[in-house]
């Protein structure tokens, strides 16, 4: 033994699907961070705004359904909710059908922050969307879209 090592060819390890769910992963963060950025003036961290959004989406969703959908902790969507009642956004309620069950309900003021919310998504989409076409827009969602319901299939197959 000579005390060198050789180092893997490892170049063809990582190929091209890879490096495009990396590029995914990595525009996906970066996204995330600015928006975070831009929303930290008005008080709320990224999970308070996740469970704000899935709320203006689906109102009817109670504490544990946001939990699953964003795939966090419950404890996690609690203290979320718990600080999101204190800033006088949501009320939250048991369930009549489910008493074990927090539902959410949004408050007047959420409607205050709405127009910021909105102006700090759309200078995110500005910069992100820089020099992409409507065509490829729309070709990407189209693929996007594919590969979502794929993704969805890898998660019952596991």
């Amino acid at each position: 033994m000579t005390g060198q090592t050789t180092s893997p060819n490892l170049g063809s390890i990582v190929n091209d699907d890879d490096r495009a769910i990396f590029l995914m992963d990595e525009i996906s963060r970066a996204a995330r961070r600015a928006f975070d950025e831009r929303t930290q003036p008005m008080g709320l961290n990224r999970t308070q705004w996740r469970v704000l959004a899935q709320l203006i989406k689906d109102p009817s969703l109670n504490q544990s359904d946001i939990a699953r959908q964003l795939e966090l902790e419950s404890a996690t969507v609690g203290l979320a909710v718990t600080a999101l009642c204190d800033q006088g956004y949501i009320i939250r309620r048991r369930d009549r059908s489910d008493g074990r069950a927090w539902q959410l309900d949004l408050t007047r003021k959420v409607e205050d922050i709405l127009p910021e919310l909105r102006s700090a998504a759309d200078a995110t989409h500005e910069k992100l969307w820089a020099g992409v076409s409507p065509a490829q827009k729309d070709a990407l969602a189209d693929v996007l879209a594919i590969m979502s319901a794929n993704a969805r299939g890898l998660l019952a197959d596991a």
